[in-house]
């Protein structure tokens, strides 16, 4: 396991110890439940992140959306002469990472970077809503950027300008309740790390595949 620090070795197993149980619940009581990759994944995502510290300070820490929601985040990483890429996640109302898209962009724009990137992101969001496990009461969206988020308040209100925005608006009249907010990086860092990923190689992920052919999977 690619992880040095004994401490976060130990929250990935506790991690995955938590995962399991609540698997075999949600079994034993016919309700669906999470794959073997999706529990490693979560965990490996998680503890790569220093997400196992910083559950430490709620105030920086990634939080669950209330029962029967989803909450996606979403978040880009551009580096100078290298390709950006931006990252996505779902997860449920407990924290298990239900799905993750990874897109590389040929882009140095930050700001361009999040824009086109929501439009995978949304897609993600769309698909898995239409799949047999995306039943939910709403979503909300987090990421770090106050300018992706003002962007996208904009044009959920119906202000939009150019085609990506125009996409964008069609794609989230297509979701149920919307509620998009700006959090700290650090509450973000799952996406962070997804969006780094993708920087190497796109990728598609759901709870019910095995881990994704990039360098997510060498972590383990």
């Amino acid at each position: 396991m690619a992880i040095n620090n004994h401490s976060a070795e130990l929250y990935v197993l506790a991690s995955i110890i938590y995962g399991a149980w609540r698997a075999r619940n949600q079994y034993v009581h016919g309700e669906p439940f999470s794959q073997p990759s999706s529990i490693a994944l979560t965990a490996i995502i998680d503890a790569s992140n220093g997400n196992w510290v910083a559950q430490l300070n709620l105030d920086n820490s990634w939080s669950p959306p209330p029962s029967s929601w989803l909450k996606v985040n979403f978040d880009g990483s551009v580096h100078p002469n290298i390709r950006a890429g931006f990252g996505c996640t779902i997860r449920d109302d407990e924290g298990m990472l239900l799905a993750a898209r990874g897109v590389g962009i040929h882009s140095r724009s930050v700001d361009m970077t999040e824009l086109r990137g929501s439009l995978s992101g949304l897609e993600l969001v769309k698909s898995f809503l239409y799949s047999a496990q995306g039943a939910t009461g709403g979503i909300m969206v987090e990421r770090d950027s106050a300018i992706a988020c003002s962007t996208q308040n904009r044009i959920l209100v119906g202000v939009y300008h150019g085609d990506i925005e125009s996409k964008l608006a069609w794609l989230m009249m297509e979701c149920p309740t919307l509620v998009i907010s700006q959090i700290d990086r650090r509450a973000n860092s799952a996406a962070y790390f997804v969006a780094n990923q993708a920087r190497l190689s796109d990728f598609v992920w759901e709870r019910e595949m095995p881990l994704p052919q990039c360098s997510l999977s060498h972590s383990l």
